[in-house]
């Protein structure tokens, strides 16, 4: 029986951070999105990838609203960058590139290479607004889908990508990726299934924005250079049906096993993916209970810049209709 820490609560949102991790082990969807735990402290990576994602939407905010020069517009973006980062301190075990001085670093590289006037990705307007920070919830009233077995509501499909764009007078959803790597050969390929861009295009074309591509740049936090590439990845109307179909027979799954009470252990490859799972030791005890009362509670908020941050509460995503902030 869960304890008065370990309380489950089915989200009526989904994404597709949730919903990849569902379909790598049930288990641990559970013990992160339903029960909402997470390791003590904050991920490097979501701080350090909130930081240059905040930074970049200071500047652009600044060049394309405020009218600044650039050089005026990134001063800005570092006094935010600092706030942004704050006191927020890198455990001594943890060994990684993505401390504050490279992630700026990586800002000023990414505009250098991308100068914002003269980028060939440009921002898209939507009543005179760039759209900037571009935040959905759509409802998946849909035949065939099921219904949150708590509330009787659609869920919601929710994401956030960094700005819509527009290339060659069409459209384009742009999303950064944060790494502490370089870019191998292959890495544009990797995009080309990715369930998070289908997503966010069918998404997009529910708001009636006509965006079928997305473009894709790769930052890479090096201790000595930064390493920045791109990838321009068109989707079909056929693999949209495929992520819709598979995402209804996801959702399905999870109602039943919510409705059941017991999650499936992948108990393969996920275990020890990226390193172990961090609820590895919990999934091999008598009394799983007892690890999983020393993680913190912290419930996933798909629509904040650092969705895993305490400090960013999560929305009441309860509307039934088409929602959309920029």
């Amino acid at each position: 029986m869960p304890t008065d820490k370990l309380i489950p609560i089915l989200p009526q949102y989904i994404d597709a951070t949730m919903i990849a991790c569902f379909r790598s082990c049930p288990q641990k969807f559970y013990n992160e999105f339903i029960l909402g735990l997470r390791p003590p402290g904050l991920s490097v990576d979501l701080h350090a990838g909130g930081a240059f994602a905040h930074a970049l939407e200071v500047v652009r905010k600044e060049v394309f609203i405020n009218q600044r020069s650039l050089s005026d517009a990134l001063i800005r973006a570092n006094a935010a960058f600092e706030i942004y980062w704050g006191d927020f301190q890198i455990p001594e075990f943890k060994t990684t590139t993505k401390r504050p001085d490279r992630v700026w670093a990586a800002v000023e590289e990414y505009f250098r290479q991308y100068t914002p006037m003269t980028d060939h990705i440009q921002p898209y307007f939507v009543d005179g607004k760039p759209t900037f920070e571009f935040t959905f919830a759509v409802p998946l009233d849909l035949p065939g889908f099921p219904m949150h077995p708590v509330t009787g509501d659609p869920f919601l499909y929710t994401g956030r990508f960094d700005m819509m764009g527009e290339y060659i007078k069409l459209p384009v959803i742009c999303d950064d990726k944060t790494s502490g790597q370089g870019h191998y050969s292959g890495w544009a390929e990797k995009w080309d299934l990715r369930s998070q861009f289908i997503g966010y295009t069918w998404a997009c074309k529910q708001l009636g924005i006509e965006a079928d591509t997305v473009v894709v740049r790769g930052v890479g936090i090096l201790i000595k250079s930064i390493a920045l590439a791109e990838a321009i990845k068109p989707y079909s109307d056929d693999l949209r049906a495929k992520w819709l179909e598979q995402l209804r027979r996801d959702l399905w799954r999870i109602v039943y096993m919510w409705r059941e009470g017991y999650w499936d252990y992948n108990l393969a490859e996920s275990c020890t993916a990226f390193g172990n799972c961090v609820f590895a030791t919990a999934c091999q005890s008598t009394n799983p209970e007892a690890w999983l009362k020393n993680f913190d509670v912290r419930r996933w908020n798909p629509t904040a810049i650092d969705p895993g941050a305490p400090s960013a509460p999560v929305p009441d995503l309860s509307t039934h209709s088409v929602s959309t902030t920029y």
